[in-house]
């Protein structure tokens, strides 16, 4: 039986600095010889998955942090040599790395395609000096603008910048200014985030007194980039993304479809044969390990799957196949589900695809809520 392609998630948790509202694992400061001993531990682990991997085709490749960017581009290069040596790369597979304009130049990309990478996902977030202040970025609104078309320059078609809206004092006059200076450097991709207020985060700490959008002014910046992005020919093909023709991030599109991917790097996350299981967020257990066994994981379950299927199927524009979903679970999503669906579609927030059911953009906004009553 043909083994499915499988993706590879590289996680990258240095910073120059954390902004004031992240919450991911990433670490600051990118001291020369705490990257050296994470590199080796990186290539430890993927060297692992030699036998796991036989027979096995790697297909999508994704440097996520933290920022990649803050590695050497020795230790970048070492790390895809031992993901080609250990594994085999589709031609035509996607290879990312998340970058960030304060941490990069124009030579670093060029190196970067050099190496392989034909995707780089540009954390903009703004283009208001004011907000990217705000936030705690490191670069200007004209930095970030004129390292989008270095990354033309060095080889990338495939760019895309992440934005996000929801920040202190935004408006949607600067929103909209921010949607068009994004489309005037003409993306291959959009993807565009409500800022979070997440607990550990300076931002919490601050949370009374951040002046923040309210959430009927939020979702009106959500159908703003809905309306001012489709204008321009980006498709929402996912509820924070979109995308010209052709180019939707595969990688990210195995985790909404369950596709199989392995995660390496302290924090990283794996589904893989069946498995979820990762690593915890403590960088000296990760550097301590030998990897000589996966971490702990929870086999799926008929009922986990099914979740999973329907939470994160509805995420997508195509929406849930009934055809597909009968073959998984023996019925269709549309007769079991249907049902408790009903008041959404009458709403306007979910529709009948003609193979299935799909949310509408207004549902993809609320779908939250629609997912907490139809899973109960």
């Amino acid at each position: 039986m043909m083994k499915p392609d499988v993706g590879l998630y590289v996680h990258i948790p240095f910073c120059r600095r954390k902004c004031l509202y992240c919450d991911f694992c990433s670490f600051a400061g990118t001291d020369e010889t705490l990257r050296a001993a994470y590199t080796d531990s990186l290539c430890r682990e993927i060297a692992s998955y030699r036998d796991a991997l036989r027979g096995y085709r790697v297909d999508t490749i994704y440097f996520g942090g933290g920022t990649p960017s803050c590695l050497a581009p020795a230790e970048t290069a070492r790390i895809l040599d031992e993901i080609a040596a250990v594994a085999e790369i589709a031609p035509d597979a996607e290879v990312t790395s998340e970058v960030n304009p304060a941490t990069a130049d124009e030579g670093l990309l060029c190196e970067w395609r050099a190496m392989g990478f034909n995707r780089v996902s540009i954390g903009v977030q703004s283009f208001s000096d004011r907000e990217l202040a705000a936030l705690g970025r490191l670069h200007t609104a004209f930095e970030a603008e004129e390292f989008v078309r270095a990354a033309f320059r060095a080889g990338f078609q495939n760019v895309g910048l992440d934005l996000m809206y929801g920040i202190p004092h935004e408006t949607p006059a600067s929103f909209r200014e921010t949607l068009e200076r994004a489309i005037a450097l003409s993306p291959t991709h959009i993807s565009t985030y409500s800022l979070q207020i997440e607990e550990g985060t300076p931002f919490f700490l601050e949370k009374d007194r951040l002046v923040l959008p309210t959430d009927e002014e939020n979702a009106d910046l959500y159908d703003l980039c809905r309306e001012t992005l489709g204008r321009a020919g980006y498709e929402q093909y996912e509820i924070s993304n979109y995308a010209k023709n052709g180019y939707a991030s595969q990688h990210n599109l195995r985790y909404w479809k369950l596709s199989p991917y392995i995660g390496v790097g302290v924090s990283a996350y794996s589904y893989f044969e069946g498995v979820r299981y990762g690593h915890s967020r403590s960088l000296a257990d990760y550097l301590q390990n030998d990897f000589s066994r996966r971490p702990a994981g929870e086999p799926e379950t008929a009922a986990s799957r099914e979740y999973e299927t329907v939470m994160l199927g509805l995420r997508l524009r195509e929406g849930i196949d009934d055809a597909a979903f009968a073959r998984a679970f023996g019925v269709t999503f549309t007769e079991k589900y249907g049902e408790k669906m009903a008041p959404y579609v009458s709403h306007g927030l979910a529709y009948h695809t003609g193979h299935g059911m799909a949310l509408t953009p207004a549902g993809m906004y609320v779908s939250l809520g629609i997912l907490s009553e139809i899973l109960e």
